[in-house]
């Protein structure tokens, strides 16, 4: 509640209003320091549209308040007939000071969602939270998940979360990419008991998360999301606004490929608000058969994707995916569906983890599929990472042009 305390000792009536960076972090100075204050009677929405294009204009900036470690931004002044103190941290949790103009009391609020619930102007919030992101950064990564480059060239040893996102970054142009995203043991387990929890660490979720942070869309099998019980993604106020500042919707939608239509309406993924935020409803990719079976039943809580008459067809799904606007998708599997994808050859990326772990159990590899001919294609190691307890980060990408078309 630091945030909090500093905020309240900070909070006045009158004057213009003031942009306020916070930091808690030793040696750092641990009081707020004003970053601005209004000029000609600016209000604190206008004081921080003017900071963010500020932001744009001179990443020196940007550079500055991370290395003074600014660990949350607030802006103070008068919105609709109350004086304000509000703040928000890198982890999105939100912190308001109020009082009526002119009454004495003041009351202190924090938590999520605190804007919404105090009645405070949406944009306020929206722009609160870019500029955190912008001033503020990321949150630091959880204990054990630092990482570094291994090759092209072994380089930086603690990659922040710009490098890394510029380690992920998606080709200039295209017009539809799909990525595979997975993990698998040493000896090639990539589940077990139909999971991939037991194979999974800080260091993978960090870069797993990046990854869905980027993608317009998140697209599944349905025995992945009976078998880990799939939710919706939550996403803090600050990635929201990353997400927004780089062209995307506040939330990746998710698109579920299921012959039969065997899941669980009631489920996690069919609840659509998350920390107060609506999300897109889940898009269920079916054939026809399956949608004149069963389509009346999900109407209400999905959207219906036909492509295929007794089997889904994913070429044919992935070309309706991509005219609805969907170009960065992200496959998290399960097996069947990513062997599918491979051998329709509609793979341009693989970003797989590859965990220290020796487990010498039956279990599925990252893909699987019927006896044949093996999937085609050549691949070609784009980038490897490592992180502090040897999780192995490989980024493959196919030898042809990065463009290639779903068609």
């Amino acid at each position: 509640m630091c945030v909090l305390e500093e905020l309240s000792a900070t909070w006045r009536r009158g004057g213009p209003p003031r942009l306020l960076t916070i930091s808690h972090r030793p040696p750092k100075p641990t009081v707020p320091a004003v970053l601005a204050s209004g000029i000609d009677g600016h209000t604190p929405l206008d004081l921080l549209a003017h900071w963010i294009d500020q932001c744009h204009r001179h990443r020196g900036i940007v550079n500055t308040q991370r290395d003074l470690g600014v660990d949350a931004v607030a802006v103070s002044g008068e919105i609709d007939g109350q004086h304000i103190g509000y703040a928000m941290d890198r982890n999105g949790l939100e912190y308001v000071v109020r009082g009526q103009r002119h009454g004495p009391e003041r009351r202190c609020t924090s938590g999520t969602d605190v804007a919404a619930r105090t009645r405070l102007p949406v944009l306020l919030t929206e722009r609160l939270a870019e500029l955190v992101w912008r001033l503020a950064g990321p949150p630091p990564p959880a204990a054990g998940s630092r990482i570094r480059d291994m090759w092209p060239a072994a380089g930086l040893i603690d990659l922040d979360e710009d490098e890394l996102h510029e380690r992920y970054a998606l080709p200039a142009h295209h017009e539809g990419y799909v990525r595979l995203v997975t993990v698998s043991s040493i000896d090639g387990l990539a589940a077990v008991d139909g999971s991939s929890a037991a194979l999974t660490s800080s260091g993978d979720q960090r870069v797993y998360r990046l990854i869905k942070r980027d993608a317009d869309l998140l697209l599944l099998g349905a025995g992945t999301v009976r078998a880990e019980q799939y939710g919706q993604t939550a996403l803090s106020a600050p990635e929201i606004a990353r997400r927004r500042a780089n062209g995307l919707p506040p939330y990746p939608a998710v698109a579920v490929v299921t012959r039969s239509l065997d899941l669980d309406l009631g489920g996690p993924l069919f609840h659509r608000s998350i920390g107060g935020h609506r999300q897109p409803p889940p898009i269920l990719i079916v054939p026809a058969a399956a949608a004149a079976d069963h389509g009346t039943a999900v109407a209400d809580v999905a959207d219906l994707l036909v492509a295929g008459d007794q089997e889904v067809n994913l070429n044919q799904a992935l070309q309706t995916l991509r005219q609805r606007g969907h170009r960065r998708i992200v496959c998290e599997g399960g097996p069947s569906l990513a062997g599918q994808l491979a051998q329709a050859d509609l793979l341009d990326e693989i970003c797989m983890t590859i965990t220290p772990q020796l487990l010498a159990v039956a279990g599925p590899r990252i893909t699987a599929g019927p006896a044949g001919q093996p999937a085609g294609g050549q691949w070609q190691l784009h980038r490897s990472l490592l992180d502090e307890q040897g999780n192995l980060f490989l980024r493959y990408t196919r030898s042809g042009p990065s463009d290639r078309q779903v068609g």
